[in-house]
C-alpha cells in the first residue's frame, strides 16, 4: 500500500497573531504618551493655579467689581429718569405760570386798547384831533389751545400752523438748491448737495413753546409800548390844540374862563355820573392817561366855547369890508358918527348866515336897521344882521352855524346893498372883527 505525503501547512494562525499583537502595542503606546501629557498638562495647571491663587481672586474681583459697575449705572440711569420727570415737571409748572402771567397781561392790554380807542374815537368825533391809528392786539392762546406736558420733554404745540396740502411727489435734499443754473455760489459753482447730516435739527418741543411764549412776551411788551405811544401822541394833539384855541380866544379880549361851556349834547344820550378813576401809581401807561385827562376836560371846554361863539363870516367867500367898526363919517350927514358894526359889500340877494347857534329874537323892519334879524347866543352874546331885502327866519326859531335867515338888501339906513353886521355882549355892541379874526385863526385862513 502506498502511502501519500503532503506538504506540510504553513503558520498563518502565526502569523495573524504576530500582527495583532503588533497593534496593540503601538496603540497602548499612544494611549500611554496622551494620558502622560494630559497628566502631565493638568499637573502643571493645578500647579499653576495652586501656586497662584491670587489670579482666581482677581477673576472674582473684576467679575464683581463689573456687576457693581453695571449696578450702579443702572441705579445712575434711574436718577437720570427721575430728575428728567422732575424738570419736566417743574417746567410744566414753569410755562402754565408763564402762560398765566401772559394772560394777566394780555387782560391788561385788552382792556388799555379799549380805552386808547374810546379816548380816539372821542377825539375824533370832537374833531380835535385826526385819525388815530389803534395798535393792533397781540393774538394770545386760546383757551382750546393749553400749554401741557405729555411727557418728560414734550410739550403740547402752543400755536398750530395753518394745514397746508401734502405735495405731489416728496422733494429730495438738496434739490431746491442743486438745481443748475440758479441757485450759484459766488465761485460760479452749483451749490453743495445737503446730505442728512447738513440739514438742521428740529428744535426740541420744550425749546418750541419756550421760544414761543418769548415771541408773544415781546409781542405784548410792543404793543403796551404802542398804546402808551399813541397816549402821548393824543397828549400832543391835545396840547396843540388847546395852545391854538387858546391864541385864538385872545384875539376877542374877553375873559374866556368866565364864560359857560356848551350844555349838554343832543342826540338822546344821558345816564348817571360815574368818575373816570385811574391809579397813576400802577404804571406809565396809568400816569400818562391821568395826565390827559385834565387836558381832555380843557381841550373840550375851549371847543366847545369856539362852537357857542359867532366866529363864522355871515357872507360865503371873500366879501371884504365897505365900513370898519368904531369912528367913521356918516354917509348921509357927513359928520362924525359911532359905527357899532361892520358892512360887508355883497350883491343884492345874496344869502345871509347865522355865524353862531341861537334862537332868533327879533326877525323885523327896525328903523334905521330896515329888515332885521336879531340872533340871542349863549353868555349873553347876540348878533344882528340889518338891510335885508327878505327876512327867512321867524322869531323863537333855533338856529344853527350857517342857517340862511335872510338876503342882502338895502333896506332902512342905506346908501346901496350891503351887509350891516354887529356882535354885541349883555346890548354893549363890540368889534365884530375881533371874533372873525379868531374863527379865521381856528379855521387857519390869513386873512378875514
Amino acid at each position: 500500500m502506498t502511502q501519500s505525503f503532503s506538504a506540510p501547512a504553513l503558520p498563518v494562525t502565526g502569523l495573524f497573531t504576530h500582527k495583532t499583537y503588533t497593534m496593540r502595542r503601538v496603540t497602548v503606546f499612544a494611549g500611554l504618551a496622551w494620558l502622560t501629557v494630559t497628566t502631565a498638562c493638568s499637573g502643571a495647571a493645578g500647579w499653576y493655579i495652586l501656586s497662584k491663587d491670587d489670579l482666581a481672586a482677581r477673576l472674582i474681583t473684576r467679575e464683581t467689581t463689573r456687576q457693581y459697575a453695571y449696578e450702579d449705572r443702572i441705579t445712575a440711569l434711574r436718577a437720570d429718569i427721575d430728575r428728567l420727570a422732575s424738570r419736566a415737571l417743574l417746567d410744566q409748572d414753569g410755562v402754565e405760570a408763564r402762560v398765566d402771567e401772559l394772560a394777566t397781561r394780555q387782560a391788561e392790554v385788552e382792556s388799555r386798547q379799549a380805552l386808547v380807542t374810546a379816548l380816539a374815537d372821542t377825539l375824533q368825533t370832537g374833531g380835535i384831533t385826526s385819525s388815530i391809528k389803534a395798535p393792533l392786539r397781540p393774538r394770545i392762546l386760546k383757551p382750546e389751545e393749553p400749554i401741557r406736558a405729555s411727557g418728560i420733554t414734550s410739550f403740547a404745540p402752543i400755536m398750530p400752523a395753518k394745514p397746508m396740502p401734502a405735495p405731489d411727489a416728496p422733494g429730495l435734499r438738496g434739490a431746491e438748491t442743486g438745481k443748475a443754473d440758479t441757485n450759484k455760489t459766488d465761485a460760479g459753482k452749483a451749490a453743495p448737495w445737503l446730505s442728512g447730516a447738513d440739514e438742521p435739527q428740529p428744535q426740541p418741543p420744550a425749546q418750541r413753546v419756550a421760544a414761543a411764549l418769548t415771541r408773544l412776551d415781546r409781542a405784548i411788551t410792543t404793543t403796551a409800548g404802542a398804546q402808551l405811544a399813541a397816549l402821548k401822541d393824543m397828549d400832543e394833539s391835545l396840547a396843540d390844540s388847546q395852545k391854538r384855541m387858546r391864541s385864538a380866544l385872545a384875539e376877542i379880549g374877553i375873559d374866556t374862563d368866565k364864560m359857560n361851556p356848551a350844555g349838554p349834547v343832543a342826540g338822546g344820550t344821558g345816564g348817571p355820573f360815574v368818575p373816570f378813576k385811574v391809579d397813576p401809581s400802577k404804571g406809565p401807561f396809568e400816569a400818562t392817561l391821568d395826565a390827559l385827562q385834565p387836558r381832555i376836560a380843557a381841550v373840550f371846554r375851549l371847543r366847545g366855547l369856539t362852537e357857542q361863539l359867532p366866529l363864522a363870516r355871515p357872507m360865503a367867500g371873500d366879501a371884504d369890508f365897505t365900513s370898519n367898526y368904531g369912528y367913521r363919517v356918516d354917509p348921509f350927514t357927513r359928520g362924525p358918527a359911532m359905527h357899532t358894526g361892520v358892512d360887508f359889500r355883497a350883491e343884492a340877494g345874496s344869502p345871509i348866515r347865522a355865524t353862531a347857534p341861537g334862537k332868533v329874537i327879533v326877525a323885523e323892519y327896525n328903523g334905521g336897521y330896515g329888515n332885521m334879524v336879531e340872533i340871542e347866543h349863549s353868555n349873553g352874546i347876540s348878533t344882528r344882521y340889518a338891510h335885508m331885502s327878505a327876512i327867512l327866519a321867524s322869531v323863537g326859531q333855533v338856529v344853527t352855524t350857517g342857517t340862511v335867515i335872510g338876503r342882502v338888501g338895502t333896506t332902512g339906513r342905506s346908501t346901496g346893498p350891503h351887509l350891516h353886521y354887529e356882535t354885541r355882549i349883555n346890548e354893549e355892541p363890540m368889534d365884530p372883527t375881533r371874533f372873525l379874526r379868531a374863527g379865521a385863526k381856528l379855521a387857519g385862513r390869513a386873512t378875514l
